[in-house]
C-alpha cells in the first residue's frame, strides 16, 4: 500500500475511534423511566432510580430547613449530569470544567437546554448516598447550590468502577 493511502486509512481509523469515545450517546427517556448506564467493558447497567429519589428527598430536605421552595427533578438535565458523571470516570478527572464537554453551563446548553441559571456540585469516592449528600451539606460553595432559591430544577448522575475515585457524582442545578 503506498504512504498516502496508508495515512488516510490510519486517520480515518483514528478519527472512527475517537467518535466512538467522544460522541455521547443521545437517549430518550420518559419521567417514568428509570436512568441506566453502561459502564466500562463489560459492567452490567446500574439502576439509579433509587439513588436519584434519595439524592433528590435530601436535598428538598435541606431546603425546606432554610424555607426555600423544593427542586423539580428533570430528566434532561438528569441526562447531562449522567453524561459528565461518566466523563469524569472514563476521562479520568475531576473538576467542574470537561475536556471533553467545557463548563457545566455550556454541557447544557449543548444538550438542548435553554437555562437561565445552573449550577453543579460533583464529588467522586463517596460511597453512599448519605456520605455523598453531607460532604455537599458541610462545603460552603455545595451547600449554596443545595438550598439556593434561584434553581427550580435537578438532575443527578453517577457513576462507578474505575478512574482515580472508584465513584462520581453529579448534582446539576438549572432554573428557566
Amino acid at each position: 500500500m503506498r504512504p498516502f493511502a496508508s495515512s488516510v486509512l490510519y486517520t480515518i481509523l483514528v478519527l472512527f475511534l475517537a467518535g466512538c469515545v467522544v460522541i455521547p450517546l443521545e437517549f430518550d427517556l420518559s419521567e417514568t423511566e428509570k436512568v441506566k448506564i453502561v459502564l466500562p467493558s463489560s459492567v452490567e447497567p446500574v439502576d439509579l432510580s433509587t439513588y436519584e429519589q434519595s439524592l433528590l428527598d435530601k436535598v428538598n430536605a435541606a431546603r425546606a430547613e432554610v424555607g426555600v421552595e423544593p427542586l423539580l427533578y428533570d430528566p434532561s438535565v438528569a441526562k447531562v449530569a449522567q453524561l459528565k458523571a461518566q466523563d469524569l470516570l472514563t476521562s479520568n478527572y475531576f473538576d467542574h470544567v470537561s475536556p471533553t464537554y467545557g463548563g457545566p453551563s455550556d454541557m447544557l446548553t449543548q444538550f438542548g437546554i435553554k437555562w437561565r441559571a445552573s449550577g453543579e456540585n460533583i464529588a467522586a469516592g463517596q460511597r453512599s448516598v448519605e456520605e455523598v449528600h453531607e460532604g455537599w451539606m458541610n462545603s460552603p460553595g455545595h451547600y449554596e447550590n443545595i438550598v439556593s432559591p434561584l434553581f427550580t430544577h435537578i438532575g443527578f448522575g453517577f457513576t462507578e468502577g474505575g478512574g482515580d475515585y472508584g465513584t462520581y457524582w453529579v448534582q446539576m442545578f438549572t432554573a428557566y
